[in-house]
């Protein structure tokens, strides 16, 4: 009986171990690259919710009559964006001011309908304010449009 024991020796071929490593490791390679993605995709994403609270902060900032009261013809500089809180990493502006024209007829486009970039000979007390949030290596921007007017 020893000499059949020896005879039908099992195992597994060189061949087999092969295939078995590189599907382990192609398996493993898919699930490295789906992990890696995620976390991108999450630090992306986390970027992007810091610069809307950023944005988002600035707006309240600017609409507030007490800190930053209606100036007429209001230019970039025009409303301060101070004491407001920025982490590091990030920057926050002003980008854009137009200004409510009543007198132009209104324009189908959504959004644009009475405001010109510039100041009109009458200021009408209406302003159209864009303010930016943006990381500093550029992959989140978030802008908000906020309407400031006079308060009598």
């Amino acid at each position: 009986m020893r000499r059949q024991d020896i005879v039908s020796d099992a195992g597994f071929s060189l061949v087999e171990i092969l295939i078995t490593v590189a599907i382990v490791g192609i398996t493993f390679t898919a699930i490295l690259g789906g992990l890696i993605a995620s976390i991108t995709v999450s630090a992306l994403q986390r970027k992007e919710a810091t610069a809307d609270t950023i944005v988002r902060s600035a707006a309240e900032s600017v609409k507030d009559s007490v800190q930053n009261p209606y100036v007429n013809c209001a230019g970039l500089g025009a409303y301060s964006l101070t004491g407001l809180s920025v982490p590091s990493g990030f920057s926050v502006k002003i980008s854009g001011v137009a200004y409510w024209n009543w007198n132009q007829p209104p324009v189908p486009a959504a959004y644009a309908v009475g405001f010109q970039p510039n100041c009109p000979p009458t200021d009408h007390g209406i302003q159209q304010i864009t303010i930016s949030a943006t990381s500093s290596d550029g992959q989140a921007t978030e802008t908000v449009q906020v309407i400031k007017r006079v308060v009598p």
